[in-house]
């Protein structure tokens, strides 16, 4: 008589997305995509695209899709708060959100990534169409279906996996962004660069000195190849200069940009992975020497608390009890791996290490830096 039965079973669903990029001022190719199949259309839109770009958006696609909410949000951190996120599923029981309708989300990375998690979780999956209107949403936070809110206990912590239908992209409306918008953008963007391809870091250096549609359409193109070539190896394989970056956005109650705090992050990186001979000096010096070219941050303000900054590293999302994890490089586009690892441990207390020498050393710190990044936001 058998006691025991042991079954083993596995699930691999298929998500896909198809990307558009288009450079015309018509949004002519945004009827590109196929809406038939949805009752009707529930859109979150920044509130600063009220009056220019979502009607424009607006008179292209209600030919296609019946268009019933719209509900404007701030893109603000708090926005990607737990309360907000019940605020937000509530509003979608009220319009009756359905299987048979799709969420459309208008807007830069932090509403990007608070209404992607809200339509992977809600009925467990929404179909989701993004419209990016700032750098970092199309090269970023739009790329490989990475959605999160923030908790107490740190930045992104709770999230999915979720790719949209649909992403629209036009380099037009990138043209409606601050020389501080394009920054955060440009800062994700040579992080790709760095991680698997010298040739976006070429067009990055190209489109500094002729900025046309055509240069950014390839370099949205490449960033979108790169992340999803990541995305497939290890959601998390992205996010060099990230751990730094996060616990910089975290102890400074995010008055430093993703990107600033992502881009400043690389540095601290490199110079880690210099400590540790991982990469060579002179590459790094060359990689830094770049950034600035690029005019990307490069610097801390001078009043960073060591512990708090080691403390915040330990609840990145890659890290352990034990460990801090990061994601290194060896050279460009030559990510470091180990034992089958993307990522590189590090006690906290060698780490307290180095963020001591770091700061000590005095080569990236600016006094009251986090006010001056904010000069171009406008």
């Amino acid at each position: 008589m058998k006691t025991y039965q042991h079954i083993n079973e596995s699930i691999i669903e298929k998500q896909s997305v198809q990307f558009i990029i288009d450079s015309t001022p018509e949004l002519n190719f945004i009827n590109n995509m196929d809406l038939s199949c949805f009752q009707k259309g529930i859109v979150f839109c920044d509130k600063k695209l009220s009056f220019n770009w979502w009607p424009k958006i607006l008179s292209k696609i209600q030919n296609s899709i019946s268009i019933k909410d719209v509900s404007f949000l701030d893109a603000s951190e708090q926005t990607k708060s737990i309360e907000k996120f019940v605020d937000l599923i509530n509003y979608l029981g009220k319009v009756k959100c359905t299987k048979n309708d799709v969420i459309i989300v208008i807007g830069g990375g932090t509403i990007l990534d608070v209404i992607s998690f809200i339509a992977s979780t809600f009925m467990r999956g929404i179909p989701l169409i993004m419209i990016p209107t700032t750098l970092i949403g199309q090269a970023d936070a739009s790329t490989a279906g990475k959605t999160c809110i923030n908790t107490n206990y740190g930045k992104n912590i709770l999230g999915t996996l979720y790719l949209p239908i649909y992403v629209y992209n036009n380099v037009q409306i990138l043209k409606t962004n601050s020389a501080y918008e394009y920054r955060q953008g440009f800062s994700e963007i040579f992080k790709y660069g760095l991680l698997g391809s010298k040739k976006l870091i070429d067009l990055q250096v190209d489109y500094k000195n002729n900025q046309t549609d055509k240069l950014m359409m390839e370099i949205i193109a490449e960033t979108i190849n790169v992340r999803m070539h990541i995305r497939k190896k290890d959601p998390l394989a992205s996010n060099l200069g990230h751990t730094f970056g996060h616990a910089i956005e975290k102890i400074t109650n995010y008055a430093v940009n993703h990107g600033d705090a992502i881009s400043v992050g690389i540095v601290m990186a490199l110079e880690f992975g210099v400590t540790e001979g991982i990469i060579a000096k002179d590459q790094k010096d060359k990689i830094i020497k770049i950034m600035k070219e690029l005019k990307l941050n490069t610097q801390l303000s001078d009043d960073l608390d060591v512990d708090f900054l080691n403390e915040a590293m330990l609840t990145d999302k890659k890290s352990s009890n034990t460990h801090i994890r990061l994601v290194l490089i060896r050279d460009i586009a030559m990510p470091y791996k180990s034992d089958d690892s993307h990522f590189y441990s590090v006690r906290p207390e060698k780490m307290r290490i180095f963020l001591k020498n770091f700061i000590k050393k005095g080569d990236y710190i600016s006094s009251n830096h986090w006010e001056s990044l904010k000069k171009d936001e406008t």
